[in-house]
């Protein structure tokens, strides 16, 4: 189409342009399309982003692969009944205190894929919150294998099991999303991340509680969540990375779960 329109100029000029007319309806014609393509090329930029928010604002549909399905229901479609529980709550309790809505991107990995978070890549052991994109990231066979009781003892005490050993892991790094969102990441100076993690711990804690209000939990829920509270803590204490040991693990879930109040997970007090 540019060479049909090139031709066409240039045709009508025979045996009446001379070449410095023909010269200039030349770069007449370049100049357009020079600009054609530089608009094209910011149309396809910005359709591009767009694109890119919709799949961090939509997390792509997937069904889970039958080897992570739990009886009728598949591992991410209970992720994301679970986070939405937990997005209910604090989207509730933050707005009674005149607080923004909270928000966050989420990606259940597939088994035997990876997807790149800004924190890292995330694959079959991934179970975290990335403050870099926003995001909490859990593997669809971290779950399942959480769920079966597959992870068993990893601290050597308790153990990571259940449905709601699961739910835990998601309510845990849901609260690293609302520190990010109230500044406690910016403001923290410690020497290991303890107060962070028993923090999350105890605002995990504080919204089984609301489960609990809602007449939703089943029997052996609770003993699930600190079983997985004990079985997740460790005893590295000078270790940077250090989250807590079993016991003080267990107890800052505790504290949430049975005072319902967030405004009891004070990291002063941890």
């Amino acid at each position: 189409m540019k060479r049909l329109l090139l031709v066409l100029v240039l045709g009508f000029c025979v045996g009446g342009c001379g070449s410095e007319d023909t010269d200039r309806l030349r770069d007449r014609v370049q100049e357009l399309e020079q600009r054609a393509r530089a608009k094209a090329d910011q149309l396809r930029e910005r359709f591009a982003d767009i694109l890119t928010e919709l799949e961090r604002a939509i997390p792509e549909a997937r069904r889970t692969s039958p080897e992570v399905r739990r009886g009728q229901e598949d591992v991410d479609e209970f992720l994301t009944t679970v986070l939405a529980n937990i997005d209910g709550y604090w989207t509730e309790t933050l707005r009674e205190n005149g607080l923004p809505d909270p928000s966050v991107f989420y990606v259940w990995v597939p088994p035997g894929r990876e997807a790149e978070s800004e924190c890292g890549p995330a694959g079959d052991d991934a179970a975290f919150y990335c403050s870099a994109d926003d995001t909490i990231y859990i593997s669809q066979r971290f779950a399942a294998d959480l769920w079966d009781g597959v992870l068993g003892r990893l601290s050597g005490e308790g153990r990571a099991a259940g449905d709601f050993g699961v739910a835990y892991v998601v309510a845990h790094e849901y609260a690293h999303n609302l520190q990010q969102e109230f500044g406690v990441f910016s403001e923290f100076r410690g020497a290991t991340v303890r107060p962070l993690e028993l923090q999350a711990d105890c605002f995990a804690g504080a919204w089984g509680n609301s489960v609990y209000r809602q007449g939703l939990l089943e029997p052996g829920d609770v003993e699930e969540a600190i079983g997985t509270a004990l079985a997740v803590g460790d005893f590295d204490t000078n270790n940077a990375q250090h989250h807590g040991t079993p016991d003080e693990r267990r107890a800052a879930w505790l504290l949430g779960f049975e005072s319902g109040e967030p405004s009891k997970c004070d990291l002063s007090a941890e």
